[in-house]
């Protein structure tokens, strides 16, 4: 025979309770402590409370610092109106929920994709529609908030034609975001420009930001660091970034160029904790240098040297030469992404090979498997083409 047992508080752990609760300072203090998933949870208690968690100061002192990124949405191939993701978590020691497999956090017939990862908030827009029908989304994964962007207006003189969408956040700085467009149109004389127009979260509607301008650049992928949206350069010349405070676009040395490169080859440019990294990948050579950006912009230097060799005697399976005289192998490897973790000094690749996903430190050289795709054993090609990979990091900012 089963006895249950009801369990009460008693009237003195409920006025304790209470008094704690009363006690603004002693509460905040309290809250810094718990986990982001409990503080979403927290929310829902009162009103005050949720005005406390959503508070930008509460966000700022509980995470002074942009979260390091805790794993990886990597979308899967499939339909263009049914776009899903696969989640990959970089901790192998304990598991970590997916915190969406599809994007379906507004009913859009045309589904959901993501643009872009940005300090815990990702830009996202709709899979596949006519352009004048697209809508565009700040979405925060880790509260399930999000925002939809207002249309762009059609300008004189410029097209519909979207070349390129970014998200600039840095919650250390600021509980606002920003959006920057770039929109490409043909003159009278058949020449081909672009402009760059903004949304603010904080003064609203999208404005112009920039005279017509030339330029040779992937605007499809922009990245956000120190302030500013860069783009690399596919052509001959400097790179491209955008000043979001000043409103002024400029120019940005190219990285180091290798003898016969080819923009059309595979590199990684992607940013992490405040740093700014590029790595030319040919899937010819196993060994490639890591450069980071200077803070002041001015240059690049190799941050790190990278040998996959110890790699590839493990996993021979990435050897591929049955096509090739055999002096010469193709490996089969992609950079998903780059963590940095300077004051651990474990900063890492997260490397895909066939079947397999690794975590390569940085600085001791050493790697580990991190997952391995179901049907692995039978797999000879990357699943994920690209460096296709969206940072996913906690967050409590509001959008």
């Amino acid at each position: 025979m089963k006895i249950k047992i009801k369990l009460s508080k008693t009237t003195d752990e409920a006025e304790s309770a209470h008094i704690v609760a009363s006690i603004h300072d002693l509460l905040v203090e309290i809250l810094l402590r718990l986990p982001i998933k409990s503080l979403v949870r927290f929310k829902v208690v009162s009103k005050k409370w949720h005005s406390l968690i959503t508070n930008p100061e509460f966000c700022y002192l509980r995470n002074p610092d942009p979260n390091p990124a805790i794993g990886l949405f990597l979308p899967c191939s499939g339909s263009r109106t049914d776009v899903s993701f696969e989640f990959l978590p970089f901790s192998n020691q304990k598991s970590t929920n997916s915190p969406f497999n599809k994007l379906n956090f507004t009913e859009d017939p045309s589904g959901i994709r993501i643009l872009q990862s940005c300090n815990g908030l990702l830009l996202c827009c709709s899979s596949w529609t006519r352009v004048h029908n697209l809508k565009y989304y700040v979405y925060n994964p880790t509260t399930k908030n999000f925002s939809t962007l207002p249309n762009l207006e059609p300008r004189t003189g410029i097209s519909n034609q979207i070349r390129g969408m970014s998200l600039a956040f840095d919650p250390t700085k600021s509980p606002h975001y920003t959006v920057v467009c770039i929109r490409g149109f043909e003159t009278d004389s058949d020449e081909y420009r672009y402009q760059i127009e903004s949304y603010s979260s904080n003064t609203g509607p999208w404005r112009i930001c920039s005279e017509p301008f030339t330029a040779e650049a992937n605007f499809e992928n922009g990245v956000y660091f120190n302030g500013a949206i860069h783009w690399i350069n596919t052509g001959i010349g400097d790179s491209l970034y955008y000043d979001i405070e000043n409103q002024a676009l400029e120019t940005m040395q190219m990285p180091p160029i290798p003898h016969g490169w080819d923009w059309r080859d595979n590199f990684y440019f992607g940013e992490s904790c405040g740093h700014l990294y590029y790595m030319d990948i040919r899937g010819s050579n196993i060994g490639f240098d890591v450069y980071e950006m200077k803070k002041d912009q001015s240059e690049w230097f190799v941050k790190y040297q990278v040998d996959l060799a110890p790699v590839v005697a493990v996993y021979p399976g990435m050897i591929r030469d049955e096509y090739h005289p055999t002096d010469w192998c193709y490996y089969a490897f992609s950079v998903f992404s780059l963590i940095a973790d300077e004051e651990g000094g474990n900063s890492f690749l997260v490397l895909q090979i066939p079947g397999k996903v690794l975590r390569f430190n940085l600085d001791s050289k050493t790697f580990e498997m991190l997952h391995e795709f179901e049907g692995a054993e039978f797999e000879d090609f990357l699943r994920f083409s690209g460096t296709n990979a969206f940072q996913y990091m906690e967050s409590l900012c509001c959008v």
